[in-house]
């Protein structure tokens, strides 16, 4: 293992990438080996066993088989063959990173949501990108961009190609959205693009794993004033991971107490939303105005 190999184009942890790189902590530990003693071995930098571990760096199989030889782990052994295969699998390249146009927490974004087994969002005031159509995602990608155009294609093409993780035959990505009603309001694009947006939710709304509810202006104050927010879920041996954009940027959140107050937040709107029957009624009015 070295430090010396030059990577192409970023690479974003995945959660996969990051389990694995638990496990090799939890190894390393069970070992009673210190980082610096490990990497010292293993011909590398402290800091890149720490990204490993961190999930930061996807290991190569090779790299892989010294450290569970290191740690006293037989190449044989199912849980070394199991460790194998995952990192085999997290380092076939995922199709956003190609997309040198965008940003590294966009792409990160893109590859937790890959991943994802479930996606709980808010969105104060546009339809959430898994959602959009093409024309709604090219107005509102193209604001303030508009001598862009290549950029702009591209991000729109990507935007397109995020939304496959709704309809894949393998597990698809469980959706729970929940809209202000300010959403169905916004006129991006124009009369006609809006109204073609609504028709699409109404759509995408009898999927059985998408959960569309709307919050009306009649709900009042909310614990959710502060602006939209997201979190992301991939199941019981991977934490959640929260998610906000603003406008200085994404932020990812991971501390439980964060999460657990996102989750609050969420199940608060939810119980102040119109129920799934009523928003796809009353979306279905706005679209007909």
């Amino acid at each position: 293992m070295t430090d010396h190999d030059k990577v192409p184009r970023y690479v974003p942890p995945t959660p996969r990438s990051r389990r694995l790189g638990r496990e090799l902590r939890v190894l390393r530990d069970a070992r009673g080996m210190r980082a610096e003693d490990a990497a010292h071995q293993l011909n590398c930098s402290q800091r890149r066993l720490s990204r490993i571990e961190s999930g930061e760096i996807r290991v190569r199989v090779g790299d892989l088989m010294g450290m569970l030889t290191l740690y006293g782990v037989p190449l044989t052994d199912e849980r070394a063959k199991q460790m194998l295969e995952v990192a085999r699998q997290v380092r076939e390249p995922g199709w956003w990173q190609r997309l040198g146009r965008l940003s590294q927490k966009y792409l990160t974004y893109i590859a937790f949501e890959s991943e994802a087994a479930e996606l709980r969002n808010f969105e104060p005031s546009l339809v959430p990108g898994l959602l959009q159509t093409e024309a709604y995602a090219r107005a509102v990608i193209g604001v303030g961009r508009e001598t862009e155009s290549e950029a702009i294609d591209q991000s729109v093409n990507a935007r397109m190609r995020r939304q496959e993780v709704l309809t894949r035959a393998d597990r698809p990505l469980r959706l729970v959205i929940i809209l202000s009603e300010a959403v169905l309001l916004c006129k991006v694009g124009g009369e006609d693009v809006l109204r073609d947006q609504l028709q699409h939710l109404i759509e995408m709304s009898r999927r059985p794993n998408v959960t569309l509810q709307v919050l009306t202006f009649d709900a009042g104050a909310h614990l959710a004033d502060s602006g939209g927010f997201a979190i992301l879920s991939f199941g019981a041996t991977d934490p959640d991971l929260g998610y906000v954009e603003t406008p200085a940027g994404e932020l990812f959140l991971e501390a439980e107490r964060e999460i657990g107050r996102l989750r609050e937040v969420f199940d608060h709107l939810r119980t102040l939303a119109l129920s799934p029957a009523e928003s796809t009624r009353l979306i279905r009015e706005r679209a007909a105005v």
